[in-house]
């Protein structure tokens, strides 16, 4: 080809670039449902946090986002009957993506005694006082209907490991009613005390159980944990109405989306389960849920269940799947929990817990053993073969409560251990929840195995009286300042990491402070070598977080086809003071197009009716002083 025929296709091209500039902006093809301009949209629409692109407008329509750029590309999507919003130079980020906290329980603090505790609480203060409490609500009952009032404190259960209350006690003041005690140990999850009433009811299906502790004779004590202690919870305990649920519950998504949440993910009970789906029948689900299973948790053969639920959500890499819709769908198989918490000595270590600890009173009870309480090395949950069962029948483990590192060791040997009979099992995206004591090691073979990390701040933020005072007791401050939380070598090994608040009383941007910080309560910095950066901080709560919902291509980031899911900021986020991020506030949430709350103040100002749950938020902790006295810690 000459110079000359060379040159004229490119007069030609630049001709035509010249007009195209010169023409008018092309009319938007519809008018869209809701258009917001004026602001500083951080869109997380790249795989680096270094190279997102930052744009001043989107376009809604039909509840996804169908434009986003800049004030003059979006403006003529607006139409006659378009909900304008003028931001005013206000930040906007993707909806936050919170990967594991209870919020089935949320909705309590807004309810009225009455409605939410059929039962009343049991203050164990003796013996005596205790059985007669019990004796009053047992007159209050018909023959044969469940006693199941909750417990305040230890005292109970330290008063049945000495003998000094017996399962013939209960009998007597509980003659005619089946009666369980739960969490008598204080672990959220795992032991109960039951009658003989109940009893009988558990031993006229099962001959023998894991977890149904019996005396020198053979004879049950009332005491059960782990396979026993949740087949009468799930199977004989009497079921609630959907219909009474679904409003509690539903308030508890209400004030996550005061928080910017606008999806959440936790394990659910079939009971629980039932009530956000009877919500999501009647449209009124203010936030998106993505929930485990528990259906094969603690049960005496989790093969029989697993074999018969397959399908219900499966695959591997970019073709995983879980059944549901957008607003509440499966993500996984949760074994419940691994161990429990380390103020309890629940935690699993390689160490031994001291009987003498100054912020930790409760290790010197040892309710656990020296070690903790190490479930998938105790034959009464059958949480490792759960694990077996997963994988053999192409399952995803998600929800998983995790702690100490010896609990760790053995998920991660029995993972490997799976991964040589089945090699895709590094592609199903296994997760490890809470993040509390991940070494190096760990990170090195978490790569091999795909593992994704969900991790909670608040395990940093909770000080010398947290989880990360009592792993320095156990193992010295410079080693539990690098374990504890290590978002930056989770990041580093290219694992993918996720947030998670697992507290009603830890605030979301607190969440996303104290990963920057890495400050405690107390203003303690912990581990400043775990920091990660204020925009990797963002990816975890949003585009990294929608890979562990399996709706990457759903949520995650505000680009065309999208969810229109997204928050409105009362201050820039990326360049408020690091040590302030904790007190940004949403003024808008916004989920599927639908306003799901709104502050009053900004309603107002922009012509958007108030919407979503209006509250005190002194409970939140917020990274200011007052927070010494709101607590922090633990969880499941």
């Amino acid at each position: 080809m000459t110079a000359v025929q060379r040159f004229f296709p490119f007069v030609a091209s630049l001709i035509l670039m010249v007009f195209a500039a010169a023409r008018p902006a092309v009319p938007a093809p519809l008018d869209a449902d809701m258009v917001i301009y004026n602001g500083k949209i951080l869109t997380v629409d790249s795989p680096s946090p270094d190279n997102f692109r930052m744009a001043q407008a989107a376009a809604v329509y039909d509840g996804k986002f169908i434009a986003v750029g800049t004030n003059e590309e979006i403006l003529p999507y607006a139409g006659t009957n378009t909900q304008k919003i003028d931001l005013g130079g206000r930040t906007v980020i993707p909806g936050l993506v919170e990967t594991h906290d209870h919020i089935q329980g949320f909705g309590n603090r807004w309810t009225p005694a009455s409605q939410r505790r059929p039962e009343p609480q049991l203050t164990w203060s003796s013996k005596d006082e205790g059985l007669a409490q019990l004796r009053t609500i047992a007159l209050s009952k018909k023959p044969g209907e469940w006693i199941t009032p909750s417990l305040r404190g230890l005292d109970f259960g330290l008063a049945m490991r000495k003998g000094e209350v017996v399962r013939a006690d209960l009998d007597r003041v509980t003659p005619n009613n089946p009666l369980r005690l739960a969490s008598v140990f204080s672990s959220p999850t795992g032991d109960s005390f039951v009658n003989g009433k109940a009893l009988e009811l558990l031993l006229s299906k099962y001959a023998d159980l894991p977890g149904l502790h019996k005396d020198a004779r053979g004879v049950p004590t009332g005491w059960l944990s782990g396979v026993a202690d949740h087949l009468i919870e799930y199977e004989f305990l009497p079921l609630g109405s959907p219909s009474q649920l679904g409003p509690v519950l539903k308030l508890g998504m209400q004030e996550m989306a005061a928080a910017g949440v606008t999806t959440n993910s936790t394990r659910l009970a079939p009971q629980q389960l039932a009530g956000y789906a009877w919500l999501n029948s009647r449209h009124e689900m203010p936030i998106r849920l993505a929930f485990s299973l528990e259906a094969t948790a603690r049960t005496p053969n989790p093969d029989a269940i697993a074999s018969r639920i397959v399908g219900i959500q499966g695959g591997f890499g970019k073709e995983m799947w879980g059944l549901g819709d957008d607003n509440l769908w499966t993500i996984g198989l949760s074994p419940i929990s691994i161990d429990s918490v380390p103020g309890i000595g629940g935690s699993c270590i390689s160490k031994e817990y001291p009987r003498e600890a100054v912020d930790f009173p409760n290790w010197m009870l040892q309710l656990y053993g020296p070690n903790g309480l190490c479930r998938l090395e105790d034959p009464n949950y059958r949480t490792a073969e759960e694990l077996r069962a997963a994988a053999k029948f192409g399952f995803r483990i998600s929800g998983m409560h995790t702690g100490g590192d010896r609990g760790i060791d053995k998920f991660l040997e029995i993972m490997e251990e799976m991964a040589k009979q089945y090699p895709d099992i590094a592609e199903r995206r296994w997760s490890v929840d809470h993040c509390r004591f991940l070494t190096e090691e760990h990170a090195k073979r978490a790569e091999k195995l795909g593992l994704y990390f969900s991790c909670g701040p608040k395990y940093v933020f909770s000080g010398v009286k947290g989880d990360i005072g009592a792993y320095s007791v156990l193992y010295g401050s410079e080693v539990a300042a690098d374990v504890v939380v290590p978002m930056r070598r989770l990041v580093d090994h290219k694992l993918r990491t996720t947030m998670q608040l697992d507290q009603q009383t830890f605030y979301s941007f607190l969440a996303l402070e104290t990963t920057v910080t890495r400050k405690d309560i107390n203003g303690k910095v912990w581990g400043p070598q775990q920091r990660i950066g204020r925009r990797e901080a963002l990816y975890t709560y949003t585009r990294w977080s929608s890979e562990y919902m399996l709706r990457e291509d759903r949520i995650g980031s505000i680009e065309p086809r999208k969810l229109a899911d997204f928050v409105v900021l009362d201050r820039d986020f990326l360049t408020i003071p690091e040590d302030e991020i904790g007190q940004i506030d949403p003024v808008l949430t916004v989920v599927g197009g639908r306003i799901a709350y709104s502050q009053p103040a900004f309603a107002n100002s922009v012509g958007l009716p108030v919407a979503g749950i209006q509250f005190d938020r002194s409970h939140w902790m917020r990274g200011v002083p007052a927070d010494v006295n709101r607590g922090g810690g633990g969880g499941d």
